[in-house]
């Protein structure tokens, strides 16, 4: 170190005479200041380079003397004496000096004398000169701090969540600002293969998708070795957003905060940064605004101890109209912005303490959009954040931000570009830093109108929020035109919040005589949203450009209004204004976005290649009403993926139900006999079968399977093998096709029976099968009873009648069986309409629910099994409009009795809708977004979404991300169903009518079907070779339902012939493989207990959970004893299911077991409580006086009061009175407690009442 100090130290200084150079007479140090030689010189280059600069010399400066006075400077003894390091310093001093001269030309003999006298009298007398070989020199010698970006994957697509283009345009702007840093840029899609990148880092930014997929969530203590040196770290936008627990808490002690699902939200919006603090990130900054998804309401450190926010904004209420959910609303922070108006951090910086080694933070909720980067303010202030966790010192201008240009935004793209053509990011960098970027061109986009006879007379420049009062003028000659058509483009970037208005426009003759075109009816008009009206918006409100009331023709881009002007007008000239309506200005989502272009025609152009048509308000379609033609073009598609119309009309008509087989067929039940069409087919609905012989994507060959009026309005069909499994009014019926003709060998079986609701939506759905080998299927609350193929009543593995008369089961219910119909178990009840059932690999069952029509309540729903829904009140059955003692506010949550003990928890609402087929996708061809996740289809707004969930406590968050969504242009698309094909692509039904609703349907004689896969990709099914091993475990990989059935057979009757193979897939990377795997593994005969002992010390909580499940499925397994081993296991989702297995477990064991995992509930999970409380139904006096005996008296807090608040022991209504008579528990709670009282009857409640009596 001492010579390392004394090298260093010397690099900097060069010697010579140069008499003509200013003197500055002596500068005394005490050397005791400084830690270090190298620290001291570090001090007098800036001395130096500051007197430079002062005598206005650009190259050099002298001093006349130099003093190092050691005052209070400790050596060494051993091996830091004054006279050693002094002589170290003069030897080392020789070779910079030599250096320095060679380049200046001075001379390289005249080398300077060191006196080595004691370091406390040392005086340098030659004049020194420091030039720019000292700079030189010093980066010669000296190292650039390492700056390490770790960049995500691919993400939201073209411009959004760029995460490696983002990352490597500020990593190229940071090295060319040359402040001692050296960018490196590690894109694995995910944490860094190499960790060892690392290990001389000075600072990390980590740019990547968060929640349950941050790539820091499974390296937190590794990544907590590299925080404890001091590195900083910089989490850039989703990068911020990590699950509550131990991630959050690291996440805390890094950057002093990060988003908490249910806490922060993560709303679009135009943040205006005004202010700034006395902070070195904010060095150079200048007030701006921009629209990003800024998030806000971030979860910082308690008393934001450490944290500095560095930019803060107040959002408008509009940014908080979502209903509430993990990311888009809550009670906290609808309080903090509605209610005390707290400005928003949305960046912050945070200085860690010395258990962290003083190390730095910073967090960044912005990003999105990636053309923000091209803000010089937006990119300044976080180059300036990544330089101050880096610890290197900033200038009062802050980090040079360099000069972005439209090809810079552009590199390192993801996807192939779609919108954001390079004038509109012209214009955007000239937006944001008030000049053109070099070489751009900034004329507008040609309009998306082809030419063909139709030439304009007139096109305006691009409309923006930036044009001055949000409106050009538009003056037109007329003059031998007999039609007017007026066209409003989208000016090239997208349709998102384009309110157009044509004011005031008006026909002028050549008298000079005006008439207002609005007097004048058009022949045809369309709208991109809404629909043309007269002095309306396009949403029926008032007109407004700019905050003035204006009047004319409201539409939306993209729109064509046309005119055919009369035979005899003298109209010589069109004469209005193009503006920007202020109903979409205003939306705080995209606003900002908001442009358009108008364009005046005398003859009907065409647009995309297709006459725009239609009847007044028809949503901007492309094309005739239906025209299968037009039905992708009419559909807006997830940027990752293309659709492709697979069938339709004739071919098929009206799907209601579809699946598809192991050769990629496409089983479709056709229902035209529906409700009040119930005999419109006399020969009955059908069963057809379509496939693709040529591999164009397109059906090209069709059969009839079956067809008669037994399968009138079927509501799923299943292709099992040899067997087609059909759900159709009253039963579950099984056709089987053993020699393979494609008809059926015979009359159909019933399965099941006695189900109500023929006829009904509300009835029997398809069936699915489990990965466990059992069959999963579902009715809604039409169907009310189940009985088996003889008619008889089914009782359940809980002994109990399956019906809906309240002993216990309610309303709609799930259902697991074995494929002959036995071990028949009601997994869930009181729902009302659940359409159909999805379970994905690890035997978890997702499903849709939808409310009583109109208030805005579909739900998604994880199935707890054996959980109660809430559509109805437990033990009266009432509604959800019935009073009741702490109702929700709220109708959408009021609708499924949330608020009530016992009532599980909701994954998800969606809003209005109408929820129909649901798969969990586990294919590897689309986009990672959708893998592994729910996809749903609603048809009530016209969409397919996918569900993207991640772990959130004993439970479960999601976001929605639409896949296809007919809502602008067609909203007679109505998907019924959606399945994975053999290849990974998706086949989605459309029943395709005006309505939703059986009762109301109104087109029979259309339907489609469409695929869903990456562009380029060709439908393809590779043969299914079940018969060897090999081949089977191939098919058991398959994202195909029908394929997995054969393979799971296949490998289930091979026994331990299968094992190796079987063991060589559980060893597989992707736990969903593993999962299926470790279901056939733990069935083979003796082997269970040894599977089982493997899978529940798995890291993967998933692998546990199997591990659980497995275990109650085996007869011979002792389910006590799993859950002993797993009572406390890190994992809340473990723990949940322990508490599930425990329920039917009614011995003093199980109790003391669940008094165990009653301790580790934290007073906040819903989820980890409810399960809790199934868990205890049936035994609750036994656990509740073990959880007592565990607690003793310190029962009173969080979790004791919830756990109190949802056993129904006999013993916990004194304990709900005591907790209301206690002078601690806010009033505000009460009545969440006297609730609880009314799930308990008998004389202790009785005792609970009368002990409230003086409260």
């Amino acid at each position: 170190m001492l010579i390392a100090n004394a090298y260093y130290c010397c690099i900097g200084v060069l010697l010579n005479h140069a008499k003509e150079i200013p003197h500055v007479h002596m500068i005394e140090v005490d050397a005791g200041y400084f830690p270090s030689l190298f620290h001291y010189c570090l001090r007098l280059t800036i001395y130096g380079l500051t007197i430079r600069s002062m005598n206005g010399f650009p190259n050099c400066f002298r001093i006349e003397s130099v003093r190092l006075v050691s005052k209070t400077c400790q050596c060494n003894p051993k091996t830091e004496s004054p006279k050693t390091r002094l002589f170290v310093c003069n030897v080392l001093l020789v070779l910079p000096s030599f250096i320095s001269f060679t380049i200046l030309g001075g001379n390289p003999h005249s080398l300077p004398f060191f006196d080595t006298q004691p370091i406390g009298t040392l005086m340098i007398k030659k004049t020194i000169l420091i030039s720019v070989a000292l700079s030189m020199a010093f980066g010669a010698f000296s190292k650039d701090k390492k700056v390490v970006f770790v960049a995500g994957g691919k993400s939201h697509g073209y411009f959004s969540h760029e995460h490696i283009a983002g990352s490597k345009l500020l990593a190229k702007y940071l090295d060319a600002a040359k402040i001692g840093l050296k960018s490196v840029v590690v894109t694995d899609n995910g944490y860094p293969k190499d960790p060892s990148v690392f290990d001389d880092a000075a600072a990390v930014v980590v740019y990547c998708d968060g929640g349950g997929r941050h790539l820091l969530n499974k390296h937190l203590k590794e990544f907590d070795k590299v925080m404890k040196r001091g590195v900083g770290l910089a989490c850039l936008h989703y990068g911020v957003e990590v699950p509550k627990g131990p991630p959050g808490e690291h996440f805390l002690k890094w950057i002093g905060g990060y988003f908490e699902a249910h806490w922060s939200v993560n709303p679009h919006w135009t943040a205006d940064f005004q202010l700034f603090p006395d902070h070195p990130i904010s060095s150079g900054v200048k007030p701006f605004a921009i629209n990003d998804e800024w998030y806000y309401h971030m979860r910082f450190r308690e008393n934001m101890k450490g944290v500095t926010p560095v930019l803060s904004a107040m959002p408008s209420a509009d940014t908080l109209k979502r209903r509430d959910g993990a990311h888009s609303g809550n009670p906290h922070v609808r309080e903090a912005v509605l209610k005390r108006k707290e400005a928003q951090h949305v960046a912050w910086a945070y200085q860690r303490g010395k258990d962290y080694n003083d190390g730095r933070g910073f967090g960044f909720t912005g990003g999105h959009n990636h053309v923000n980067w091209g803000s010089d303010n937006f990119r300044r202030l976080t180059l300036n954040a990544i330089a101050w966790i880096a610890k290197v010192d900033i200038a009062k201008s802050g980090v040079s931000a360099g000069v972005v240009s439209v090809a810079d935004l552009q590199s390192n793209q993801d996807y192939s570009p779609r919108g954001w053509a390079p004038d509109q990011i012209s214009e955007k960098l000239k937006e944001f830093n008030g000049k053109a970027p070099k070489g751009a061109s900034l004329s507008p986009k040609k309009t998306s109108l082809s030419s063909g006879k139709a030439k304009p007379l007139f096109t305006s420049k691009a409309v923006t929020k930036n044009t001055s009062g949000h409106a050009v003028d538009i003056s037109v000659d007329l003059n031998g035109a007999k039609e007017l058509h007026l066209f409003v483009s989208d000016a090239g970037n997208g349709y998102a919040c384009d309110w157009a208005n044509w004011v005031n426009p008006r026909l002028v003759d050549t008298s000079g005589k005006e008439t207002k075109l609005t007097s004048m009816k058009w022949n045809s008009s369309s709208s991109g949203y809404g629909s043309v009206k007269l002095n309306q918006n396009a949403n029926g409100g008032a007109m407004k450009v700019d905050g003035k009331s204006v009047q004319g023709i409201g539409t939306h881009a993209d729109s064509l209004i046309s005119y055919k002007l009369p035979s005899s007008h003298q109209f010589s000239r069109f004469l209005a204004k193009g503006a920007l309506d202020d109903g979409g200005v205003n939306q705080s989502a995209c606003g900002n976005q908001a442009s358009v272009q108008f364009q005046v025609f005398a003859q009907k152009p065409t647009f995309a290649g297709a006459s725009v048509s239609g009847p007044k308000g028809s949503g901007g379609r492309v094309g005739d009403q239906g025209d299968p033609a037009h039905a992708v073009e009419n559909l807006y598609v997830h940027e990752e993926v293309q659709a492709t119309l697979f069938a339709s009309e004739p071919m098929m008509l009206s799907p209601s139900a579809i699946d598809v087989d192991h050769r990629g067929r496409i089983w479709v039940c056709e229902v035209t006999n529906y409700r009040r069409h119930k005999n419109k087919r006399a020969e009955g609905d059908r069963i057809l079968i379509l496939e693709d012989t040529d591999g164009d994507n397109k059906a090209d060959k069709v059969k009839t399977f079956y067809q008669g009026r037994d399968i009138d309005s079927a509501h799923g069909v299943s292709v099992f093998g040899d067997k087609i499994v059909v759900a159709v009014g009253d039963r579950i019926t099984v056709f089987t096709d053993k020699d393979g003709d494609d008809k059926p060998d015979g009359p159909a079986v019933a399965l099941f029976t006695g189900i109500s609701g023929t006829q009904h939506d509300h009835g029997i759905h398809a069936v699915h099968f489990g990965p466990d080998g059992k069959f999963y299927f579902n009715f809604g609350n039409s169907g009310r009873q189940i009985k088996d193929k003889d008619g008889k009543p089914i009782v359940d593995k809980a002994g109990n009648e399956v019906n809906d008369r309240r002993k216990p089961y309610q309303q709609g219910m799930v259902f697991r069986c074995n494929e002959d119909g036995s071990d028949f178990e009601t997994l869930g009840w009181n729902f009302r309409n659940n359409w159909e059932v999805a379970v994905d690999s690890f035997g978890s069952v997702w499903q849709s629910d939808n409310d009583d029509d109109g208030n805005r309540g579909v739900r998604i729903n994880y199935v707890m099994e054996y959980g109660n829904y809430g559509y109805r009140g437990e033990f009266t059955g009432k509604g959800w409009r019935d009073k009741r003692t702490n109702i929700e506010k709220e109708v959408p949550l009021r609708h499924w009795h949330l608020n009530d003990p016992g009532v599980m928890p909701n994954l998800l609402q969606t809003g209005a809708g109408s929820p129909t087929g649901i798969i969990v996708y586990e294919g590897s061809l689309l986009p990672k977004v959708f893998q592994g996740q729910v996809i749903h289809c609603d048809a009530g707004p016209s969409v397919v979404r996918a569900y993207p969930a991640t772990k959130d406590g004993a439970g479960y968050s999601a976001e929605v991300v639409d896949v296809l969504n007919g809502a602008q242009r067609d909203k007679w698309f109505r998907p019924s169903d959606v399945v994975a094909a053999p290849d990974g692509s998706l086949m989605v039904a459309d029943w395709y009518d005006p309505g939703v609703g059986g009762h109301n349907m109104r087109d029979l004689e259309r339907g489609r079907l469409f695929m869903v896969a990456p562009e380029g990709h060709k439908y393809k099914s590779t043969k299914v070779d079940v018969s060897s091993v090999d081949g089977a475990i191939a098919a058991l990989k398959s994202p195909n339902q029908a394929t997995r059935y054969l393979a799971w057979h296949a490998l289930r009757k091979q026994g331990r012939k299968a094992e190796a193979a079987l063991q060589k897939l559980w060893s597989d990377s992707n736990p969903r493989l593993r999962a299926r795997a470790l279901w056939l593994l733990g069935k083979i005969e003796g082997k269970g207990q040894h599977y089982v002992d493997i899978a529940i010390k798995d890291k993967d909580p998933d692998i546990r959970i199997v591990g659980l499940r497995l275990t109650r499925q085996s007869a011979d397994l002792n389910t006590i004893e799993v859950v002993r081993k797993l009572v406390s296991d890190k994992s809340s989702q473990v723990r949940r299911e322990c508490a599930i297995a425990l329920r039917h477990e009614k011995t003093s064991q199980s109790a003391k077991l669940w008094a165990e995992l009653a301790i580790h509930h934290d007073g906040k999970d819903r989820w980890y409580l409810e399960a809790l409380g199934l868990s205890s139904d049936l035994n609750a006096d036994a656990c509740f006086d073990a959880w007592l005996a565990k607690v003793g008296d310190k029962w009173n807090t969080a979790s004791g009061r919830d756990v109190i608040w949802r056993v129904r022991s006999k013993a916990a209504p004194s304990y709900l009175a005591k907790i209301l008579k206690d002078k601690k528990t806010p009033a505000e709670s009460h009545p969440r407690y006297v609730r609880a009282l009314d799930f308990h009857s008998g004389p202790e409640k009785d005792k609970a009442l009368e002990a409230l009596l003086d409260i």
